[in-house]
């Protein structure tokens, strides 16, 4: 399997490239961060590392000659801060969805794998599955969405896909996310003794966490599953709010916080997938719960903090 992977130097993208099997070529692709030393550090001789701005057509045209023919892509590049999508729509569509579609025109007689979002469930209440009909308001899952569709056209119409899977992921925490997410920001925060928070919004907003291995997991059974052709929700379909996040958290460190609200969140979710295709046709069950992938990722800072201290790679 050669495998093309974007957003390789991101959340997800790093805990794929550590899961994946070893005798997978793997050209992983990123833009702004080198992956050089994270792929020393982990001792992946299968991974090759190219840099592309996946929105400039010639940058990725090189991509394409400087690679041997790939059998598989799992799109994971995208604007990483969906809240941002209502103030930089464009910057968004840019990120989300003329990205994609630069690569897939250049693409032939691979599988694509697309990681689109729950998101696209926006503005809708209760269960919800890829049957349910959507019409998104916020910018970002409306590139999203037109992602799908784009993806569906090469692989219907355009008949350059071998096979396609529009992934609507819910979310995931774990090892190397972004420092603004509320499980690495508030744990960190605990960890340094800080026991008042503020959450923005009424703090009834519903979260689906699912740990990264468990997600990762998924996604590379997805990857494999060739003659499979689709959307699928990614979740672990038993959402909390984002109040019992926090108090998770708290107890899951064996402290106790104070928690004030305040102004309001531009995504706003209401809705919990409902689709069992992961379970039924990949036979995908999340593993890991709660309370223990914190304490997971708390391990994970602490290990982190300690080698940035001492001058080792983090």
């Amino acid at each position: 399997m050669h495998l093309l992977l974007t957003g390789a130097s991101g959340f997800i993208g790093k805990n794929v490239l550590r899961a994946a099997p070893r005798d997978w070529t793997i050209t992983a692709v990123s833009h702004h961060t080198p992956l050089e030393p994270f792929i020393a550090q982990h001792g992946l001789a299968h991974v090759r590392p190219a840099a592309c701005d996946l929105t400039n057509a010639p940058a990725v045209d090189g991509l394409m000659k400087s690679i041997a023919p790939v059998d598989a892509v799992l799109y994971l590049a995208a604007n990483g801060d969906p809240a941002a999508s209502a103030t930089r729509p464009l910057w968004d569509l840019q990120s989300n969805t003329i990205a994609p579609l630069t690569l897939l025109e250049r693409l032939s007689g691979v599988r694509f794998v697309f990681m689109s979002s729950g998101a696209v469930y926006d503005g809708l209440t209760g269960d919800v599955s890829p049957r349910t009909p959507v019409a998104p308001r916020l910018p970002y899952a409306i590139s999203k969405l037109a992602t799908e569709r784009y993806l569906e056209y090469f692989a219907e119409r355009n008949r350059t896909l071998t096979s396609y899977a529009n992934v609507r992921f819910f979310g995931a925490y774990g090892p190397y996310e972004a420092p603004r997410k509320i499980t690495t920001r508030w744990l960190t925060a605990i960890l340094d003794g800080q026991r008042e928070f503020t959450i923005r919004g009424n703090g009834q907003n519903l979260i689906d966490f699912m740990y990264v291995d468990d997600a990762v997991d998924a996604l590379l059974r997805i990857v494999r599953a060739a003659d499979f052709s689709g959307v699928v929700d990614l979740a672990v379909g038993a959402p909390i709010t984002i109040d019992a996040v926090v108090q998770s958290m708290a107890r899951a460190l064996g402290v106790e916080i104070r928690v004030a609200h305040e102004g309001h969140v531009e995504e706003y979710i209401e809705f919990r997938s409902a689709d069992r295709t992961m379970r039924d046709r990949f036979g995908f069950v999340p593993s890991v719960a709660f309370d223990d992938g914190i304490r997971r990722l708390r391990d994970f800072l602490v290990t982190s903090h300690h080698q940035e201290r001492h001058g080792q790679i983090a």
